[in-house]
């Protein structure tokens, strides 16, 4: 019984003497005056660069994308309340927060800007070094917002970081079967989404997405996504959630093979060169302003012109699945000298192409003066096989050549 009482008597000791901590005081997040997302985007096209804001303002948003599903980290997209009845508003910003969580799809909040910093990351304008305690205050939580329906080809940086939504759409065929990212490798992907007037976008996914091992949708339906851009030109969509992607229906003839050159890279995607005569290249360029790559060639070395024969050859096509395929591309020329020739092959494998027969078609090419054109739908439906290339023959002479640019390849189904 002695032991028990000093047992009991330690623990009252112990107990009163432990040392009790002062509650720390919270500090009210400030009632400030409020401007637009526009103002913000105003002050940033008119001061530039990285401005740290030190005012007491305040900006008030719904959050249209949060990072539940893992194709953002650390950031949110916000959608400014004021702007809510005019969809057409540059109203919307991507909100970069210092640590992830907190911040969830339908919340309305305050943010309060002093400490943030207004910036542009690859052209797309971002609040960043916002901390969700002590910036922002939530108003209400699973608030309705209707995203803007509108169609690929009435995205524009005007419209970044708005939550929109298109309907009609579908993958391109190429890219059925593969997953919307790399969830192994961690890496992002970027895949083609078109309409059914042949209007492209890019869908780029993060490997660390939940859906990233994701087969990718084969029908025809809706997504809702973010609308973005890479430095106002490259239009990208980043989705939101894996159920928001609704394509169950029947297909539309769309685009079974494509070649852009946007990643300024000449060969890839199975593309060859073979140089006949001379050592004159195929090379991607962006001159005279284009807001994306192109391939072009010519055989002036900058002194005199140079013998050529190049052809530039896709990979093999299968259009089996197909009853009407048609090939399109854009060019422009300058300078005189041969005509760039544009042919197909349904028996080429690979080397020289005289181990292949090759017909020539007859596209719409420019007349001159770097006018671009459009080829023209030039039907393939004679050639509907599983092993089918495509060439563009540049040929120059040693007296005589012309430039040649080529861009947006494309063979629809």
């Amino acid at each position: 019984m002695k032991k028990i009482g000093l047992i009991i008597g330690a623990v009252i000791v112990l107990v009163s003497c432990k040392k009790e901590y002062d509650t720390p005081p919270l500090t009210p997040i400030p009632e400030t005056p409020a401007i637009t997302i526009d103002s913000l985007r105003d002050w940033q096209n008119s001061v530039g660069g990285l401005i740290s804001i030190d005012q007491e303002l305040s900006v008030h948003g719904i959050i249209t994308m949060d990072e539940t599903d893992g194709n953002i980290y650390k950031n949110v997209y916000k959608f400014d309340t004021n702007n809510i009845k005019n969809k057409n508003a540059t109203g919307a910003i991507n909100v970069r927060i210092l640590s992830g969580g907190g911040l969830y799809q339908g919340d309305s909040v305050r943010v309060y800007l002093k400490g943030t910093v207004l910036n542009k990351y690859n052209g797309i304008l971002q609040l960043d070094s916002v901390d969700v305690d002590n910036n922002v205050v939530k108003l209400d939580s699973d608030v309705d917002f209707a995203p803007l329906v509108t169609t690929i080809d009435q995205i524009t940086p005007a419209i970044e970081s708005q939550l929109v939504k298109l309907e009609n759409v579908q993958f391109v065929a190429y890219e059925v079967g593969n997953t919307y990212a790399d969830k192994d490798g961690l890496q992002s992907v970027n895949i083609l989404l078109e309409d059914c007037s042949g209007n492209t976008i890019i869908v780029r996914t993060s490997g660390y997405a939940s859906f990233a091992d994701e087969l990718i949708a084969s029908g025809n339906g809706s997504l809702t996504a973010i609308a973005s851009h890479f430095n106002g030109t490259e239009l990208q969509l980043y989705i939101r959630a894996f159920d928001e992607i609704n394509m169950t229906g029947a297909r539309c003839p769309g685009i079974v093979f494509t070649k852009t050159f946007d990643d300024d890279l000449l060969l890839s995607g199975g593309w060859s060169e073979i140089k006949v005569t001379g050592t004159t290249a195929w090379e991607t360029s962006s001159a005279g302003g284009a807001a994306t790559p192109y391939a072009s060639i010519s055989n002036w070395n900058g002194s005199v012109n140079v013998l050529t024969e190049n052809w530039l050859i896709s990979p093999s096509i299968d259009l089996t699945s197909y009853s009407a395929p048609t090939l399109s591309f854009e060019n422009a020329k300058n300078y005189s000298g041969p005509a760039l020739e544009v042919l197909i092959s349904t028996n080429y494998v690979s080397g020289l192409p005289a181990t292949g027969t090759w017909t020539n078609l007859t596209p719409v090419l420019s007349t001159g003066a770097w006018a671009w054109v459009n080829s023209g739908d030039l039907s393939l439906s004679a050639y509907i096989q599983s092993n089918v290339h495509i060439a563009f023959k540049y040929t120059g002479t040693a007296s005589d050549g012309s430039t040649w640019e080529i861009d947006n390849i494309k063979i629809k189904g």
